[in-house]
């Protein structure tokens, strides 16, 4: 293409009282030989947070209203329809589509803030409308020839527009200035304060001089160092179209000599630095080049005597490279003269300690030194007073004066320096402040737009960049708490966080002040939790919310693990080598041996399903399912037809398909001893010590409690998350029961059993 584009964007380190916004569109190269390369300048005079949804909205539509036009795609098979026509069509739909978004998302929008600019560049045509203040400033050679100087025309003025009468909301692009950029020329967009601070001088040299992404660099330099409380943006647009040549065009030298083209590069570096200096900046080199003059007016060389000047042959060949600062020679002079100093230091050192007459000189000659000064100073003192003392009595009061002004004079260098350090950092303070608010008004953006990658990606920087406020009094740990609070609030949105609001159902505690309940499991109408080390279990009824223990002494229970329930509304505990049942209609207690010829401390769970049994053994990598007969559970029989890892697994559950749990949150999934593809969507934060799953089949949800994160998490059973249940008040997570027909989580923390309600997509 024969054009490049450069923007800058400058915003005040206070907050800023306009929302700001430059985009140039990055198309593929078959589209950009096509359609050109679009481009906005924006600008809305306000500060409100719905200014970002309006300029992302507007934005998104005009690229697709170009692009993806219907002349767009007819082009690409009839070149006469003009580029022009195209984008005036999209204008006009852009028009359409913000007046309409508008009205939909109930925004009053006042035309007179607004201040936009778009375009579009096709080869060397620009095409461009403009509302508000922008200028559109063109720069131009007035003749053809190289020597012709550069002049700079103000578009915008000529031109006239939307900016000089009332804009209407349906109608703000009604206007299209086109014309062609001129060879070698410039197209300059800026706002309206630009061309305040600047001069036309300035400008031309700085565009002209530099390429435009140096030029860009080089004007947000400029302007950092003018003003630092209103907002700059522009573009610039530069016509390369017959410059390659130019660029690479090469000059035969006329007799020229090595020293002579160093002296031309030289003066025309000398020319730029100074046509790019700022007004009113101190020159160094200025300053350095009349000292040196001044030094050589007193130097003692000899002149040197006129002679005939001689070359070698190979001096007009080579020239002999200047090593640099970090090269191997450079180093190695710098040590030998370094190596030699201190060998020179030691020496003279070793002979002042070697040779005690010496030493002793040297000794004498310190102690004379430091007495000989000591005499000084008390005599200088002295005659100081002495001085002071004859002084009239109106010079006393004036010198008196003179050192108190003094004093004060450097005690207020010294508080302005302390003074103006603390304005930097607040200074710093505020402009971090103000870049971390920009990023959460763009999180927020992001919400709305539904793109939850990026918002993790600012989340992550706001994280970064909070850590860097200062929190050294009271208001900028408000401040700090502030902003910490909204993120967190972001976090939670995106981590899908429902702060759970407990009820408390019953606490065992009341019944029995040494209850420590180890499990929990939910049958119809009540809920058991077993209490080994009381050997009881306890029985909640949900409608009247009593209380009830039921004694297993005769048992002799111990140790009641991995609660289950079969359809005959039987209760079972594993206790040993043997499984306590509870007749959930009677509830009489007995007991059924379990034949298991392995290590019941390597069991993960256990779990009937369809009055079968399934054990998983972490140090066996294998599931065993047995068999229930009248008086015993065993006939065990190896499950998975291979051996698995489950070293890390720390729960189970079946719905036809058996779930292990591991401690990092991810499930295995097995189905007829086979292996299945299967992994759970992440969550924010990552699992790290999930403790136990719940899959059943009466369940269309699985869920993964960890206590250590005080959550519960949602997912569907092809492993999709939907939500995060969590709350403060879970110090001591132990289980957890869901009831989804009647949308409630009974959760068991400590000595109590409290009710959560559930949220579930509306589909489900």
């Amino acid at each position: 293409m024969n054009y490049k584009i450069a923007q800058f964007i400058l915003t005040p380190p206070q907050r800023s009282p306009a929302t700001l916004e430059i985009f140039v569109a990055q198309p593929d190269a078959n589209k950009e030989a096509l359609a050109g390369k679009l481009f906005a300048l924006i600008q809305i005079d306000s500060a409100k947070a719905e200014n970002l949804k309006i300029i992302n909205f507007l934005i998104n539509t005009v690229n697709h209203n170009y692009y993806l036009s219907e002349k767009m795609i007819l082009r690409e098979r009839l070149k006469s329809i003009r580029i022009e026509h195209i984008f005036e069509s999209a204008l006009a739909k852009t028009n359409k589509k913000l007046a309409e978004f508008l009205q939909s998302e109930k925004i009053r929008l006042n035309p007179g803030l607004l201040n936009i600019t778009i375009g579009v560049i096709y080869n060397d045509g620009l095409h461009f409308a403009s509302l508000g203040k922008n200028k559109a400033l063109l720069i131009y050679k007035s003749k053809a020839e190289e020597t012709a100087k550069y002049k700079l025309a103000d578009i915008s003025e000529q031109t006239g527009g939307e900016a000089k009468r009332g804009a209407n909301l349906t109608k703000l692009f009604s206007n299209v200035v086109s014309g062609a950029l001129p060879r070698s020329g410039y197209f300059l967009f800026t706002n309206e304060t630009f061309a305040e601070y600047l001069s036309a001088k300035q400008i031309i040299g700085i565009i002209t001089t530099l390429p435009p992404a140096s030029a860009a660099e080089q004007i947000k330099n400029t302007l950092s160092k003018i003003n630092l409380y209103v907002p700059f943006l522009g573009i610039i647009i530069k016509n390369t179209a017959g410059l390659e040549m130019a660029e690479v065009k090469i000059k035969e030298p006329v007799a020229a000599s090595t020293n002579a083209s160093i002296e031309n590069l030289l003066v025309t570096e000398e020319k730029t630095e100074k046509l790019l200096t700022p007004a009113g900046l101190v020159s160094a080199k200025k300053w350095l080049a009349w000292f040196n003059q001044l030094t050589d007016r007193f130097s003692f060389r000899p002149a040197a005597k006129p002679g005939p000047t001689t070359f070698a042959l190979k001096d007009k060949i080579f020239a002999k490279k200047k090593p640099g600062w970090l090269s191997p020679a450079r180093i190695f002079v710098f040590l030998k003269s370094a190596g030699s100093g201190l060998i020179g230091l030691i020496i003279f050192l070793f002979k002042i300690i070697t040779d005690k007459r010496a030493m002793a000189d040297f000794f004498n000659n310190l102690t004379a030194a430091v007495k000989n000064a000591y005499l000084k100073a008390r005599l200088a003192l002295i005659s100081f007073f002495s001085w002071y003392k004859n002084l009239g009595r109106l010079n006393k009061i004036l010198f008196s004066a003179f050192i108190a002004c003094l004093l004060l004079f450097s005690a207020n260098l010294g508080w302005q320096a302390v003074k103006n350090k603390q304005l930097e950092k607040e200074l710093a303070a505020s402009n971090l402040i103000t870049l971390i608010e920009q990023k959460q008004n763009q999180i927020d953006a992001s919400f709305l737009y539904n793109n939850e990658d990026g918002a993790k990606k600012l989340l992550d920087e706001v994280k970064i960049l909070s850590g860097q406020l200062p929190r050294k009094n009271q208001a900028q740990i408000d401040q700090y708490n502030v902003i910490a609070a909204k993120n967190q609030v972001q976090r939670d949105k995106i981590s899908r966080v429902i702060i759970a609001e407990p009820k408390e159902v019953a606490n065992f505690a009341n019944l029995n002040a040494n209850a420590k309940p180890t499990s929990l499991i939910l049958a119809p109408g009540k809920i058991y939790a077993a209490d080994s080390a009381q050997s009881a279990i306890y029985s909640i009824d949900l409608k009247s919310q009593l209380i009830t223990t039921i004694s297993l002494n005769s048992q002799n229970a111990s140790s009641l693990k991995f609660p289950s329930t079969d359809k005959n509304n039987n209760l079972y505990y594993l206790d040993g080598g043997r499984l306590v049942v509870l007749d959930l209609k009677s509830e009489k207690v007995s007991t059924l041996s379990f034949d298991y010829q392995g290590d019941l401390a390597n069991a993960i769970d256990l779990k009937q399903y369809n009055n079968r049994f399934y054990l998983a053994d972490r140090g066996s990598g294998q599931i065993y399912r047995f068999t229930k007969s009248a008086d015993k559970v065993g006939a065990s029989a190896a499950w998975l037809n291979r051996r698995a890892d489950l070293s890390d697994a720390t729960s189970l559950d079946i719905d036809g398909s058996i779930y292990l749990l591991n401690t990092d949150g991810q499930i295995l999934k097995y189905a007829k001893g086979q292996a299945e593809e299967f992994s759970l969507a992440a969550v924010e934060p990552a699992f790290s010590q999930a403790a136990k799953v719940s899959a059943t089949a009466k369940q269309n949800y699985i869920y993964v409690l960890e206590p250590t994160a005080k959550r519960l998490a949602v997912f569907d059973k092809t492993g999709n998350f939907i939500n995060q249940y969590t709350n403060d008040k879970f110090n001591n997570l132990i289980d957890f029961q869901i009831d989804e027909a009647e949308q409630k989580i009974y959760f068991l923390n400590d000595a109590a059993v409290w009710l959560v309600s559930l949220s579930l997509p509306a589909n489900k």
